[in-house]
């Protein structure tokens, strides 16, 4: 890994939480607002007697210490439980949502006139930003950076196939090169089997040549992307279901930080799923 200062959490990853939260808590105000129409008149009061919980409805008009709720009826006194908590609920997640709603447009007004933090970098002139450093890097400056890191490859053999990609790498099979050629196209940095070290489950420290890893450069996460080209065949099926373990004991999960692709001989790989697995998860 590169020794790259930690920088501040990309503007572009903000919006995208914001408007997941707007949509959990839009979502839950309908189920609640639904809810509360079915809920039962009143309201519930909670008392002890010699120790003992008692449950009394309370109608909305009613003055009195409402009516007891006999133990058969204990479905009664859960909804209207429920009932006060869901009026809870619907009144915080109002007033997050519109908080919420409110910041957002801020946040988009603030980014069409170029006033965000990581902005105001590229305001300065060519010749003032060679003096300045910046809060964020520029994509230019951290792809080269990451891409500049020297590691140790895997030897190709005498007898083992090479492919040449539009970077000028070299690669072990056709469908390599096919993932390789939509990254560089699509201008996503990678690493082409970049050393990982891992640990096993009994403890032992090994070395892992995943087939690429990738930078997301809009969220400057990494993700190690592996292809599985021979499904159809079990020992090679096995060897990759091995592999994932591996991966996973060592916190790499498909996902989260793992990208994978499979093909068979019947159902090959194509650029088209390769584009769009690569913009979801690198673009």
């Amino acid at each position: 890994m590169l020794n790259i200062e930690k920088e501040l959490i990309s503007e572009q990853k903000i919006i995208p939480v914001l408007k997941s939260r707007i949509f959990e808590l839009s979502n839950l105000l309908a189920i609640k607002q639904k809810a509360l129409k079915a809920a039962p008149e009143g309201n519930l009061r909670i008392s002890k007697s010699n120790g003992a919980v008692q449950y009394y409805h309370k109608s909305t008009s009613e003055k009195s210490g409402g009516h007891y709720i006999l133990a058969k009826n204990k479905k009664l006194a859960q909804q209207l439980a429920q009932k006060e908590y869901d009026k809870k609920v619907l009144e915080a997640a109002s007033r997050e949502l519109k908080l919420l709603n409110r910041t957002l447009r801020q946040y988009e007004q603030l980014q069409l006139r170029n006033k965000i933090v990581e902005k105001i970098f590229s305001k300065h002139t060519k010749q003032r930003q060679k003096l300045i450093k910046p809060v964020r890097q520029t994509d230019e400056t951290f792809s080269a950076q990451w891409l500049s890191l020297s590691y140790e490859k895997k030897t190709f053999t005498a007898d083992s196939v090479k492919y040449v990609t539009a970077r000028g790498d070299f690669v072990r099979s056709k469908s390599e090169n096919i993932i390789a050629d939509t990254l560089y196209r699509m201008s996503i940095p990678y690493r082409y089997e970049f050393p990982l070290e891992v640990i096993t489950e009994d403890d032992r420290r090994i070395k892992l040549h995943p087939d690429f890893c990738c930078l997301n450069l809009r969220t400057r996460q990494e993700f190690y992307w592996e292809h599985f080209g021979m499904m159809d065949a079990q020992d090679y099926t096995e060897n990759a279901v091995a592999k994932l373990k591996l991966y996973a004991h060592n916190g790499i999960f498909p996902g989260r930080n793992l990208i994978i692709s499979t093909e068979t001989s019947t159902q090959p790989l194509s650029t088209k799923l390769i584009e769009k697995i690569a913009g979801e998860f690198l673009a």
